[in-house]
Formats: structure tokens, sequence, C-alpha cells
């Protein structure tokens, strides 16, 4: 495929030093287009390969151009990629550095996050190729260390990422009004997109020449056929327990751990999920939005070496991420969209590989209908896909409240919910409607040694649900990271106690509990 391309003998040896054997389709397709001078709107499944499609053009025309003499005034680049988070960007510099190597292309990364002195030395000793963010960019342009007055190759990958995160005001601003050579004029665009929304294609109409190729590789916000999706129906108390579970059903290729992304919906939960996983003993770390750039790096870099093999993460962790050798990915949380739960799933099962994603079903799950109805049209095109689950199937489709005289306990009265006994549709232990449990958002009865005192607000015996993030959130009654399993008692004066946290003084107090309310 090389010779076929006549790509530069420098490239060619990279490719060949990294074992790219064989282009995978969406590489097959984009980079002959891009080399013949189109621009391309490239919407392909993630883990893909989309990276080196967009970076083998780009890198062949750096080379073939040779490097620009060094002149006073802003350094002006003649590729850039724009990308919507650190961990991408770091990502895409380091394959473009692969790529370049020994070649004379220098290649720059340019983030948030992350002190600018170092970035601005980079690129004071000249560069070809910029990989940044659209915030750090536009700070560089305004400060007037760089221009985009010679811009060739201009990507944009993850777009739709960089739309969902209102990015669209810097990336017009960079592309109208800071001299970079319009589209068609000087400037060829590629734009790469695991999902094509209505903003895509308004982008696309915008910032790419008009006889631009638009190629689609696979079905349109697809998961991967490769991974397997398990879906486990179950209730907010019992995550936990199904979570240590499903970490020992799937092995890697070896016999040994599995190497596991576990996503949950807040910054809170990952925080939590991760001590308790710590404190069985499995080697976790964690990600999330509130935590700084070198937290993160070491984050990853643990998982990439095998210090840990579990990193529990929000959605920051969903997208670009290239984190190889990823066996298994478990939504502990499901998401609130379809196109996060591709995004997640497609952390595993990556060019070619196989993967497994486990994903927790529980009562009230927005993204249902259109992840279901992605499971079926992919198992339409492709037999080998997983299948819908039955019961998944109903759930997803069936009116938001359900029946109260259902036998399964109404909508989301499922297998483990706490509903078995809660008297047809009642959900909980009791019914208890008024301590909103008809949705089965507390009780934990199955869990729980008692059946949750009623003064005691929500939960069970050392339970206390705080819905918002769950157990062991440390705000509004400090849920004690409960269920009957990790239940902590204490003597004092050989009363039972319960840990409460207590906002005021931010302490944890030992409490006697009230046996009467118990046993009543």
């Amino acid at each position: 495929a090389c010779e076929k391309h006549n790509l530069p003998p420098a490239l060619t040896a990279n490719i060949d030093r990294c074992h790219y054997n064989i282009p995978t389709p969406v590489q097959k397709h984009s980079i002959p287009a891009v080399l013949s001078g189109s621009d391309v709107l490239v919407t392909a499944q993630t883990g893909s390969g989309k990276t080196a499609a967009f970076l083998v053009p780009i890198i062949t025309a750096a080379l073939n151009a040779g490097r620009k003499p060094m002149k006073e005034g802003a350094v002006c680049p003649t590729s850039v990629v724009l990308s919507p988070t650190r961990e991408l960007c770091q990502q895409i510099t380091v394959e473009a550095e692969r790529l370049t190597f020994r070649s004379g292309a220098r290649v720059c990364a340019i983030y948030g996050g992350a002190d600018a002195i170092p970035q601005l030395r980079t690129i004071a000793g000249g560069v070809e190729i910029v990989v940044c963010t659209p915030g750090r960019l536009e700070d560089f342009l305004q400060r007037g260390v760089i221009s985009m007055e010679e811009v060739k190759f201009l990507a944009l990958d993850e777009a739709d990422r960089m739309l969902d995160m209102g990015f669209e005001p810097q990336i017009r601003e960079i592309i109208e009004n800071h001299g970079m050579p319009k589209a068609g004029q000087g400037r060829q665009t590629m734009m790469f997109s695991a999902t094509f929304p209505r903003e895509i294609q308004e982008l696309a109409l915008d910032f790419l020449d008009r006889s631009y190729y638009s190629i689609s590789v696979g079905r349109v916000g697809a998961t991967a056929a490769n991974v397997e999706q398990r879906f486990e129906n179950i209730g907010w108390g019992d995550k936990f327990e199904q979570l240590l579970e499903s970490l020992k059903e799937v092995k890697s290729a070896d016999g040994g751990p599995a190497k596991t992304i576990v996503f949950a919906n807040s910054k809170r939960e990952v925080d939590d999920i991760s001590y308790r996983l710590q404190d069985e003993r499995i080697r976790c770390t964690s990600m999330h939005g509130g935590v700084n750039q070198s937290m993160r790096d070491r984050s990853l870099n643990a998982l990439r070496t095998g210090r840990a093999h579990v990193l529990v993460a929000t959605d920051v962790a969903a997208r670009g991420l290239d984190l190889p050798g990823i066996d298994h990915v478990i939504n502990y949380d499901l998401p609130s969209n379809g196109e996060d739960y591709v995004h997640r799933v497609g952390r595993t099962g990556r060019i070619g590989n196989k993967g497994v994603a486990t994903s927790f079903v529980g009562s009230k799950e927005p993204a249902l209908k259109d992840i279901v109805r992605s499971l079926k049209d992919a198992k339409k095109e492709d037999d080998t896909a997983s299948e819908v689950p039955r019961w998944l199937e109903e759930m997803a489709f069936a009116s938001r409240g359900g029946s109260r005289s259902s036998s399964r306990g109404g909508y989301g009265g499922y297998r483990n919910n706490g509903y078995r006994n809660g008297g047809g549709g009642g959900g909980g232990y009791g019914g208890y409607r008024d301590g909103g449990y008809r949705n089965g958002q507390g009780g934990f009865r199955s869990r729980s040694a008692s059946p949750g005192y009623r003064s005691g607000g929500r939960g069970s015996y050392g339970g206390y649900d705080d819905r918002s993030s769950g157990y062991g959130d440390r705000s509004g009654g400090y849920g004690d990271r409960s269920s009957s399993r990790s239940r902590r008692e204490y003597d004092l004066d050989d009363e039972p106690c319960r840990e409460k946290w207590v906002q005021g003084s931010s302490t944890l107090q030992k409490v006697p509990l009230n046996m009467a309310l118990l046993e009543g």
C-alpha cells in the first residue's frame, strides 16, 4: 500500500516499525482521497484507526515539502490537528512522533491544563505539525506566537465531541479570523467523527470544500461487532456486588486479570467505587474532570503498564483515549444518550481485537431505547453481533410508569431490584411509596440485614441511600458504603452504632442506633 501511494521512504520505514501491515477500512478509503487533494468527512466506528488515517497524509506532505527555514515573528505550522481533550492531544502527538521518527518533521503538542512555557519553547524551535486543543491554540494565536497563514492541512478529530463540549465558537474563531487559507484555496480539511449528527453536517458545509468526499465505514453510530455486549438488570443497591462478579468473569488473553474500564456518571461515584475496589484489594486507579493533568497521566500510565488492572472513570475517558489491550468495559451507570454508549464501548475491541462490554441496567435509563435500536440494527447487518435480550427490549419500550399490578413490580421491577416481595410493584420492602421507593431507587431489601427503619429517611440499616450518588456519598447522610456485605459495626458502650457524616463539622461520628426502630 505504501509503494502504491508513493509515501516517503522515512514514513514507510516508520509504518513498518509500528507493524502496520494492512490498512484498516477507514485508512484504505480516506488516505488515497486526501493524497489526491480532496477534503474528507469520515464517519467511522471508534477504534477503527482514524488517527493514522489523517496523520499519514499530513506527514507525507510535511516530508515532501522539507523542513521550513526559521524566520522572525510568529511560528507558521503547515498542519494543524484539533482535538477535544488533553489526553487525545497527547495520544495523537505520540502517534505522530512514532510516524515521524528520524524523518526531520517536527511535531508539537499544545493543550491546556499544563504549563504553557515548555510548549512555547518547543514552538519557538520551529514546527511543521501542531496537535492542539482549541482553547490553548486560541490563546497562543492571541499572544501572536503562532500563525495560521501557512496552514495546508487542517484535521478535526472527534469533531462531534468538540461540538458537544462547546468548542464550536473557538473552532470558528481559529479557522475564520486568524488568516488561515480557505477551504479549496490552499487548505485541505479532514473531519473525523464517530457519529454524524446534524451539527457535524453543518460544520462540514462551512469548513470543507464543496467537492469533499463523505466516507462512512461501518454503520454510523454503531458499536463494533467484535465487542460482546452483556446487560445485567440490577437494582441500585446491588451494583457493587455485581461489579465484583463481572470483574471476575472476564480474563485477559493470558488468563490474568482483565484490563478494565469502569464508567460511572459522577465524580463522587468514581471516587467511591475506586475506594471500595481498593478495599477489596483490587488494583485500580481513577480519572475524572476534577483531577489535574499530572494525576490523569499517572492513572493512564498505571493502566498501560499493568500497575493497575481497573480504571474507574467518568466520560472523560470515553472518547479518544487509545488505551491498548482493554479487555472489558463496564457501564456501572449507563450514559444519558446512545452516542456516549457507543464511545464507551469503543474503548474495547479496537482495531479488530475482541472485547466485552457489560452494562448495568436500572429502572430509568434514558439511553436504553437508542441502545436497543443500535443493537438491533447491528444484528441485521452482521449476524455475529450481540443479541438483544428480550427483557432489555421490553424494558426499553415499556411505558414510563409501568403497571402497578404487574407481576414484575411495574416498570423497572425486574430481577434483583428489590421488588420481588414489594406488593405487585410497590417496590422496596413493604412498599414505602412516600419514601420514593416506588421505582426501585432505595429499600436495599435484598442486601440489607433489616428492612430499613422508617424514621431513618432513605435506605436500610447502615444504608441512607442518598440517591444522587449512591453509597459512600459524603453529602447528606453518608451512605456508609452500605449493603450487608460491607456494613460496619462498632462497639460503643456495647451498643450497635452507625457512621454518620456531619456536614457542618465535616467529621465522622458514631451515633447509637435505636434498636426499637430496627426491631419494630
